[in-house]
């Protein structure tokens, strides 16, 4: 009978030192799974948030949001639309983790800084088309360029701190096509 007391007792300590084995094996296994996740720097995971949000815009500027040919009042909906989109987008991206350098911090801060004057000037575009007076031509065309030279501003800034999809979907931010 004691032998078989002994068998169990040692039977028990080798299954829970199976079991404890298991457990930190499963336990280190998660942790290197989780640090190889998080290998990336706040920068790239940053970049990769925002392209895949001015993508979704991009397609949306593209596709149920692009403008006509004429101004109507479809054309004042889409430009609030617009707007709410670019300021979700600066919201989401300051929300974020800020990059590690202050060179990198200030090339992020400038693209937000641009985003939200293209946001304003598209703003104003809104309010100039909404409020329009015959005669106010030129006006509207002289907001529109500005428009443009913001979209262009913010697609350079953009570049600069490695948003290439923001970059290159500020093209389609543009009123006026050419």
């Amino acid at each position: 009978m004691r032998q078989e007391t002994t068998y169990r007792t040692f039977r028990l300590r080798g299954r829970a030192t199976w079991l404890a084995r298991g457990v930190a094996g499963t336990a280190v296994l998660a942790a290197v799974v989780a640090l190889g996740g998080c290998s990336s720097s706040p920068k790239e995971e940053l970049i990769e948030s925002a392209d895949k949000k001015c993508d979704s815009i991009n397609d949306r500027f593209a596709g149920d949001l692009a403008y006509g040919r004429t101004i109507g009042a479809d054309d004042l909906k889409k430009m609030r639309k617009r707007i709410a989109l670019i300021k979700d987008l600066r919201k989401h991206v300051r929300g974020m983790p800020e990059p590690e350098s202050d060179a990198e911090r200030a090339k992020l801060d400038a693209w937000l800084r641009k985003l939200n004057a293209y946001a304003d000037e598209l703003n104003t575009m809104h309010n100039l088309f909404e409020n329009a007076q015959p005669g106010w031509d030129m006006l509207i065309i002289m907001t529109s360029a500005e428009v443009k030279e913001k979209a262009e501003e913010s697609g350079a800034a953009a570049k600069k701190f490695g948003f290439d999809r923001c970059a290159r979907g500020a093209k389609r931010w543009e009123y006026l096509p050419e």
